[in-house]
């Protein structure tokens, strides 16, 4: 074959592999942007909004790997990884705010890694969801959320691999410890506050009781 079909072969696949590249970034992205709309959605509480925006980020996170079909080297690396850990932090947490089981990276269709990155990201939502609970006075949602924090942070601290530390795994362990001190500390404080008021409150009911007598 002359040089001149080979290089012009060469460059026919070169622009199939780059459109498929753009196609799988495009598509990323949305899902990124979905998941981030979702995890917001479900903090106010608009959890219809939040479950649509679920299935759209599901149906694209699909697209994607299906165009990564004939170049399996874009499926796994880069922004699909992003999209892939974006989209289990917030199936994650939908899941909690259900009362559902935590899914695993099975049911998600999420490879291992993404998902274990994506479980460090979540206990940062988990301790999210414990303060607006502490502010709407919802104190045993917020022990709900502190236990799970507990339950993930704990369980992450099992895994202990270099292909996963490389990539930072061990700096969110670091971090969902940090937060976990954090919460923890803030929703004591907050409790004995509580409990605090509620003992005034009732002194105060009593002492005015006896002095209407």
């Amino acid at each position: 074959m002359p040089i001149r079909d080979i290089i012009l072969k060469i460059i026919e696949e070169l622009e199939e592999r780059d459109k498929v590249r753009e196609k799988v970034l495009s598509l990323s992205r949305e899902v990124v942007r979905l998941a981030g709309f979702a995890i917001r959605a479900m903090h106010r509480g608009e959890l219809r909004d939040a479950e649509e925006k679920l299935r759209m980020a599901e149906e694209r996170l699909s697209d994607a790997v299906a165009t990564t079909a004939k170049y399996d080297e874009f499926a796994y690396k880069g922004f699909m990884t992003t999209a892939f850990q974006e989209y289990a932090e917030a199936r994650l947490l939908h899941a909690f705010i259900m009362g559902r089981e935590i899914p695993s990276p099975q049911e998600l269709n999420v490879p291992s890694i993404p998902y274990l990155m994506a479980l460090g990201d979540f206990v940062g939502e988990l301790r999210r969801n414990v303060l607006i609970c502490m502010r709407d006075g919802r104190f045993e949602d917020a022990e709900r959320a502190l236990d799970l924090m507990e339950e993930v942070y704990v369980n992450m601290m099992l895994v202990d691999y270099p292909e996963v530390s490389s990539l930072g795994f061990r700096q969110k362990c670091d971090v969902a410890r940090s937060l976990l001190e954090r919460t923890r500390a803030e929703v004591l404080l907050v409790s004995q506050e509580a409990k605090l008021a509620e003992g005034i409150e009732k002194l105060l009911k009593r002492w005015k009781g006896e002095n209407e007598v």
